[in-house]
């Protein structure tokens, strides 16, 4: 009997583990109780179905990137134009008498390559968002439906002075 109980257990406990994930906002998934599940796990949720996987670390990937770009860009953009905004290229020639003043452009390459960058960036970040729906579909569909069903399970051990004990809530 003991044995039973301790399968029975285990059984359960593993039952779960099996859980169904959805999509939130900027790439955030979310368990079948609502919470956050941080990338980590739901790549370990996902070993077992690599084609998800696959699609899960690309679509992570590309949002990492988009958002390199996208800040990068933007730091790019506003440090060039703050120094622009900062250093005088005044040139004064001429005599005292006739004073010839003359202001050169500043060199913007900065702003307009970080201009690129975040152009770049815009299809980056909305194709990522995708690619992860597609992977938390595919892991969904390779669940069980008994066990997506199932997700209420609870099992605690129960401990006082006298007992000890297992308690399964179904």
């Amino acid at each position: 009997m003991k044995q039973k109980l301790i399968l029975l257990f285990f059984i359960f406990s593993t039952i779960t583990f099996a859980q169904h994930l959805t999509y939130g906002t900027g790439g955030t998934v979310y368990d079948s109780e609502g919470k956050k599940v941080i990338s980590t796990n739901v790549r370990i949720l996902m070993r077992d179905n690599p084609e998800a996987l696959k699609l899960y670390n690309t679509g992570r990937t590309k949002k990492t990137f988009g958002n390199a770009f996208f800040y990068g860009g933007l730091a790019m953009i506003g440090a060039n134009v703050i120094t622009a905004m900062n250093t005088t290229d005044i040139n004064s020639t001429g005599s005292a008498t006739n004073p010839q003043v003359s202001s050169d452009r500043s060199n913007m390459t900065f702003a307009v390559i970080g201009g690129i960058l975040v152009a770049v960036s815009i299809p980056i970040k909305i194709g990522y968002p995708r690619k992860i729906r597609e992977a938390l579909g595919k892991y969904n569909n390779k669940l069980p439906e008994s066990l997506v069903e199932q997700n209420t399970i609870q099992t605690a051990i129960i401990a006082s002075n006298n007992q000890l004990g297992i308690r399964i809530l179904f």
